[in-house]
């Protein structure tokens, strides 16, 4: 019976004291909003690093051998294994892909590329404004550049001195901090002869993969062990296996630092989530006291200030996703060669229990101090 009073005196003492509680509640969520945008950011990197390969299409995907990322390692094939790949029993088609980082420059401000070079598949996966790069000459930006920049489908984009068209604008098309753009093979070689890195031309590939559909029937990864086995110089892979090497090369690169950074956001959130529940149980103790002499035991008092504490921290937890959202809709819209995914569930558990356990945690904390109260201090002035 004295439970289910606990339990009714905590959720009165709530909604009797809506100020306090309204101010704890936002500041919760304001604690658990920014945990979830960083780990959104974290699980939004991985995101791009698998999709840049996995929008490229095809069953298999051939690289140079030993290579076994697609970003950040440089693969050039050379030009007669697109044949020798097309002479094996199973393979359908080829596309090829190559990959280029530039630097792209604009007055005094400066941001890297990554080119990506295709022929008929590969390309762009999805187009916010204009088409992808059919004629010439022409070259597709994503809108992360674009709005970086003030770039639109039209104008003129220069990279080493050769001029581009700029036939439309992707989205969401960006890894590792750094916005794609597109272009077709032709496009390439005029760009190779007709700007300043022709004397660097061996630096750069003409090839660096190629995108490999698979006849009906045959199986993927069979595929791709004979073309390893019978194509000199190449490795071919999977496309899901090439995106999770991508993967994890992500998360040697940018996991110990953001790990850290995420690990210094829950300890400064257990602190401050803590903080309040045991400032909000520390400023009851009055009101305990009167408990603690009308012989309510320490069971009783316990389960109150927790049941208060789970109540807070579950009021909180949708409010600090909405904040979320919200903060992570701004930061793309600022800035949007980043991904910020925000209601990814693993991210969404683990907080919001992290959330409650705090809660509580926070709110036994003083208990010890408020059982050794003398009953008869709750009735002084």
């Amino acid at each position: 019976m004295k439970v289910s009073a606990m339990l009714n005196l905590a959720w009165k003492n709530s909604i009797l004291r809506p100020g306090r509680m309204v101010l704890i509640i936002l500041s919760v969520a304001a604690v658990l909003a920014e945990i979830l945008v960083l780990e959104g950011f974290l699980a939004g990197s991985y995101t791009q690093l698998r999709q840049t390969v996995l929008r490229r299409g095809g069953d298999v995907m051939v690289a140079q051998s030993g290579v076994t990322n697609f970003l950040a390692t440089r693969s050039i094939l050379p030009q007669q294994a697109r044949a020798a790949v097309e002479a094996i029993p199973g393979v359908a088609g080829t596309h090829p892909l190559a990959a280029i980082g530039l630097i792209y420059e604009a007055g005094e401000r400066r941001s890297p590329i990554i080119v990506m070079v295709y022929d008929d598949a590969g390309g762009p996966f999805a187009m916010a404004a204009g088409k992808p790069p059919a004629e010439d000459g022409s070259i597709a930006v994503d809108h992360a550049l674009a709005e970086k920049f003030g770039l639109s489908t039209g104008d003129t984009l220069t990279l080493s001195d050769f001029e581009f068209s700029i036939s439309g604008i992707t989205r969401g098309e960006s890894a590792l901090f750094t916005p794609f753009a597109f272009m077709n093979f032709d496009t390439l070689i005029d760009f190779y002869f007709e700007s300043d890195v022709a004397s660097d031309i061996a630096a750069f590939p003409l090839l660096s993969f190629l995108s490999v559909d698979a006849a009906p029937g045959t199986d993927p990864a069979d595929l791709a062990a004979r073309i390893t086995g019978e194509v000199a110089d190449a490795q071919a892979m999977l496309p899901r296996d090439l995106a999770l090497n991508d993967e994890e090369m992500g998360r040697e690169l940018l996991g110990p630092v953001l790990n850290l950074l995420l690990g210094l956001s829950y300890g400064i959130g257990a602190m401050a989530i803590g903080m309040f529940t045991f400032a909000a149980v520390r400023s009851r103790r009055r009101s305990l006291g009167v408990m603690r002499a009308l012989g309510f035991t320490a069971r009783h008092i316990a389960t109150g200030v927790v049941a208060e504490a789970v109540v807070t921290a579950v009021a909180a937890i949708p409010l600090g996703i909405l904040m979320a959202v919200g903060l992570a809709a701004l930061i793309e819209r600022v800035a949007p060669v980043y991904l910020l995914e925000v209601l990814e569930p693993r991210a969404l558990l683990q907080t919001a229990f992290v959330a409650v356990a705090l809660a509580v945690l926070g709110a036994l904390a003083p208990l010890r101090m408020l059982m050794r109260l003398d009953p008869a201090t709750a009735f002084r002035e």
